[in-house]
């Protein structure tokens, strides 16, 4: 699979609170992750790389088993990370309250299945055209679904930050799962809201479709940068994660 995982601290936060991390050389299945750190000074950080570090390790232990259910595995490592951020963020005082959103895909040739909780999202692109796998846990997409706000109000909205669901702000926090099947030339993008924030829909479909001949990871990372800098352009004012993953092997055709 051609990738790249992109991240940078944008243009107001003092620290980048995203994690991002891709385990492309695992087999029968690998992983990517991105993680949105929250709870102040540098909390966010330790939140994000416990989730992040917690939820790989789980899992790649679980790919040892042959008959392993990828859903099952998804939820579980969620719930152990969850439970390791949670635990820690009540065992000191300058971690309290911490959280993070979470957005990880185990993939293969065939499937990938989605994992999320909060507003870090997924999006496929294949023949049909770009479509948002992942649903946020916000306080506006919420306003948006009841028919409250339109999409358009939720652009500008003053809580539009607030996550109705996050990792390690409560004991018990389960992810929503999303399987796709996938095919070679499709790809996906995983991101924190540093992105979609600023970057529509439209626009993130122009930059991806740069990418359906691409034959190399050089490619695909200089399309991850101009989305980072797309995002530094509108002023950045959140930290910016991106990972793209194209069903297409290296110098393949």
């Amino acid at each position: 699979m051609l990738y790249a995982v992109r991240t940078h601290v944008g243009l107001v936060r003092q620290t980048n609170e995203d994690v991002c991390a891709g385990f492309t050389d695992w087999q029968p299945m690998q992983l990517v992750v991105v993680a949105d750190g929250m709870g102040g000074a540098s909390a966010g950080e330790v939140a994000s790389r416990l989730a992040v570090d917690t939820a790989a390790q789980y899992i790649r232990s679980g790919l040892g088993d042959e008959d392993v259910d990828p859903i099952d595995l998804l939820q579980e490592a969620v719930a152990e990370a969850n439970q390791k951020v949670w635990e820690a963020s009540q065992s000191r005082a300058e971690y309290h309250g911490m959280g993070t959103t979470f957005v990880a895909a185990l993939y293969d040739n065939t499937r990938v299945f989605f994992a999320h909780v909060g507003d870090s999202r997924a999006y496929l692109l294949q023949a049909d055209g770009l479509r948002q796998v992942t649903r946020d846990h916000s306080l506006v997409a919420e306003l948006v679904r009841r028919g409250q706000i339109t999409p358009e109000e939720a652009v500008h909205h003053p809580q539009k930050n607030v996550v109705t669901k996050s990792l390690g702000t409560a004991s018990i926090s389960l992810p929503d799962i999303n399987v796709a099947q996938w095919q070679q030339g499709d790809l996906f993008l995983l991101c924190s809201d540093g992105l979609s924030n600023l970057v529509a829909e439209e626009e993130l479909t122009e930059y991806l479709t740069r990418l359906a001949d691409a034959h190399s990871n050089r490619e695909v990372e200089l399309v991850a940068d101009a989305l980072i800098e797309r995002a530094l352009v509108a002023g950045a004012p959140d930290n910016v994660s991106v990972v793209i993953v194209v069903n297409r092997e290296e110098g393949g055709r």
